[in-house]
């Protein structure tokens, strides 16, 4: 390696530094927002083709379509989840006070199971009131974050939905670019995009649908059954969705416990247990390969361990990246080894 060589490598690794440190603070932005240009970029597609056989100046055709599919992102999609996370986190923030203050005692429950757990000669005490108010502190310590800190929050997303913007509008030129620096083939770095791109709509569109929809259908029991504030719990077991293996469970079975102790003379405690089991649990079965079918398979226990990492590393949004980073990582491993082979 001569000298120009080593002082060339030497510059980009010293200005890549800095420029990471600048760019720090906003590359878990540039991420989403990259993440959800390539969701709704047959959207843009779509309506960028309408408009080039409008405008004959491509430029003008591909920044209104940006415009106008950022304007029905906005509407259709930030807007509703904005307000049903403000609403959940104030539902939190309530049922916690309530707890803290004694309001809502859940204690009966966990005196009752005991009495049950002697009978049987088992030594089991649980703090359902604990238990309850630890998972409402950290909704509300971690979703509730999301908003706080206005002029932060107001700034990301700011620069969410302009860095959402450019992809959307620029995106063949950022590829352009990466392909012209990559020292890969060209073949190995489309199988990469297309890769990265079925990742994402197995994560974000496979898990997500799944989540909402069994969010929704929980909520709907626990309201139907009467379990007090169902609107936070089918939130909760919207997020617990994303969990494999337990996911909403989490909520309906103690749920129903709950129903069984508090209204002992009917039957809504069971109902509430058919209803967990086929009208929630069949969603994952049924919903989940529908919409997943084009990811990456990755076996559940992994899948578990990349989001508690994810949550560990970047707090809620971990939720999304942790199987997301894994699974683009087992994608470009099989590139590599197509590649190689």
């Amino acid at each position: 390696m001569n000298k120009q060589n080593i002082y060339f490598i030497t510059l980009i690794a010293i200005s890549g530094i800095f420029t990471i440190l600048v760019l720090s603070n906003f590359i878990i932005v540039l991420i989403l927002a990259y993440i959800f240009a390539t969701l709704i970029r047959p959207i843009y597609t779509k309506i960028e083709n309408s408009f080039s056989k409008i405008f004959f100046i491509n430029k003008i055709s591909r920044g209104l379509a940006a415009f106008l599919t950022m304007l029905l992102f906005i509407l259709i999609i930030v807007t509703p989840i904005t307000a049903i996370l403000s609403k959940s986190v104030i539902d939190t923030q309530n049922f916690y006070i309530n707890i803290v203050n004694e309001n809502i005692n859940l204690d009966f429950v966990g005196e009752k199971i005991k009495n049950i757990a002697n009978n049987l000669s088992l030594n089991l005490n649980i703090d359902f009131t604990k238990i309850v108010e630890s998972v409402s502190g950290f909704f509300i310590n971690n979703i509730g974050g999301l908003f706080s800190g206005t002029v932060d929050f107001i700034l990301k997303a700011f620069l969410f939905l302009l860095a959402m913007f450019y992809f959307l509008k620029d995106g063949k030129q950022f590829k352009e670019l990466y392909l012209s620096i990559s020292p890969l083939k060209k073949e190995s770095d489309n199988k990469i995009f297309i890769s990265i791109q079925q990742s994402i709509n197995s994560v974000i569109i496979g898990s997500l649908t799944v989540a909402i929809t069994q969010g929704i259908f929980t909520g709907l029991g626990l309201w139907v059954f009467g379990v007090p504030n169902p609107f936070f719990f089918g939130t909760l077991a919207g997020f617990l969705a994303l969990v494999p293996g337990v996911g909403p469970s989490l909520v309906w079975f103690p749920a129903a416990i709950y129903l069984f102790f508090t209204r002992p003379d009917s039957f809504v405690w069971l109902y509430q247990i058919i209803w967990g089991i086929f009208a929630i649990g069949l969603i994952d079965n049924f919903l989940g390969p529908k919409v997943m079918n084009k990811g990456i398979n990755i076996h559940e226990f992994f899948i578990l361990l990349s989001i508690i990492g994810g949550i560990i590393v970047f707090g809620p949004e971990g939720l999304l990246f942790g199987p997301l980073i894994l699974s683009v990582f087992v994608s470009i491993i099989k590139v590599w080894n197509e590649d190689k082979n």
